[in-house]
């Protein structure tokens, strides 16, 4: 009915059950995110790894909601090797953190792991709204230093451009 609030059967959603359910394994983690990787799903896999940095507040699991809807599920099937940076939820103990810190130990650190691992030396990123945002500072930042790391950047619903956010500026 009008101005009623609707409720979610929150039991409707149970991660790893019928939410997040791509395989995938932490390969790194520190203060600030869990890197998982996940393998590709074809015997033929493409060289080049792919980096997804979703929003903190999301998580990772709002690229792999389910088998239907799933962008990293979508991206194994095409025979990617997915990295996903999961963020860790912020508390009293890690008030001190700043942005700078988020770039550091987020895409930068994660960025170093994917190379590691798979041995390329450039990879495809993706971001996602502020995880796109976190991403792309740090792509800026590693350019001012001289160094190319990714071959390919793909951004969705990412602001970049911060001097009239219109109505997320109320925020």
């Amino acid at each position: 009915a009008k101005g009623q609030i609707s409720t979610v059967d929150e039991a409707a959603f149970d991660v790893g059950e019928n939410l997040a359910i791509t395989p995938g394994s932490v390969v790194f983690e520190n203060e600030l995110i869990q890197l998982i990787q996940y393998r590709p799903a074809t015997p033929r896999v493409f060289e080049r790894p792919l980096l997804m940095v979703p929003p903190c507040i999301n998580k990772f699991y709002i690229l792999d909601l389910q088998p239907e809807t799933s962008l990293i599920r979508y991206a194994v099937e095409q025979g990617h090797t997915v990295f996903v940076v999961s963020w860790r939820n912020p508390g009293p103990a890690l008030g001190h953190l700043g942005w700078n810190d988020y770039i550091e130990q987020g895409p930068l650190t994660a960025i170093e792991v994917v190379r590691a691992i798979s041995g390329q030396k450039l990879i495809n990123c993706l971001g996602f709204c502020v995880g796109g945002t976190i991403l792309s500072t740090a792509l800026a930042v590693l350019a001012a230093r001289g160094e190319r790391v990714a071959a390919s950047l793909t951004l969705l619903a990412t602001l970049l451009e911060f001097s009239d956010t219109g109505e997320i500026g109320s925020f």
